[in-house]
């Protein structure tokens, strides 16, 4: 009696112990599964942190659009309308492409990584949005320089309609909204909308905006402030358009 239960025994632990490895082994894949695309979005802890749920744009294709808090180059390019696009890497390798093709719903056919980096891609038949961080198109005589997943990419000048525009332009275009890392501003202020005044080095005074201004504005009251918005290349705000 005493070697039977002895065999039980041993056959229980033994097929516990099984599937406490086999549960630990899903849950280690699980959390591996979770990081990947942490680790794709940030390549090193010396960069501005990105938070992926936060700056996640849209989801198209199968493909994860996310802006970031580094600005990066001279300021934002903006592909208009494109049709056929190919993105090259600077030693003129193929990168990925932008193709416009006939589905009503979801007119672009995309080929780049699963998970984007860039400064605001939304490509859906009602936007169609493809901006990017690069430097200015003077630099180079023949291609766009354009920054994509933290690298810098290339676009041909002829194959593309764009318009470039300064970083004090673009974040003058666009509503602004203030984080936690605003040192100087509370909850409530956080809340509401903002256009840029002015801008001085890593300080802007910004003036809230009303409902009259964007129909996303929920709530308004009427502050006008200096902030700091960023450090060195490392923006503290967020942009936001009226589309």
């Amino acid at each position: 009696m005493k070697y039977i239960f002895f065999i039980c025994f041993s056959l229980f632990s033994s097929c516990t112990k099984h599937k406490e490895e086999n549960d630990k082994e899903v849950t280690n894949n699980n959390i591996e599964n979770q990081n990947i695309e942490n680790k794709q979005l940030a390549k090193s802890t010396s960069e501005c942190l990105l938070d992926s749920i936060k700056m996640q744009i849209t989801e198209y294709g199968g493909i994860k659009f996310y802006s970031e808090n580094k600005l990066r180059g001279s300021g934002v390019l903006a592909l208009i309308m494109p049709d056929n696009v190919d993105i090259l890497n600077t030693d003129k390798t193929f990168y990925g492409s932008i193709i416009l093709g006939n589905n009503t719903e979801e007119p672009y056919n995309i080929k780049l990584p699963k998970v984007i980096v860039a400064r605001e891609i939304i490509p859906d038949v009602e936007h169609r949005i493809f901006s990017f961080d690069a430097e200015q198109p003077e630099t180079d005589k023949d291609f766009l320089i354009v920054y994509l997943n933290k690298e810098k990419k290339l676009i041909s000048k002829k194959a593309s309609k764009y318009k470039f525009s300064s970083w004090e332009t673009y974040i003058k275009s666009s509503f602004i909204h203030l984080t936690s890392k605003i040192e100087n501003s509370t909850k409530e202020e956080q809340m509401y909308y903002y256009q840029s005044i002015k801008i001085k080095g890593d300080s802007m005074q910004i003036k809230s905006v009303s409902k009259t201004s964007c129909d996303y504005v929920e709530e308004y009251k009427n502050v006008t402030k200096w902030i700091k918005w960023k450090n060195d290349s490392c923006k503290f705000i967020m942009f936001d358009f009226c589309y």
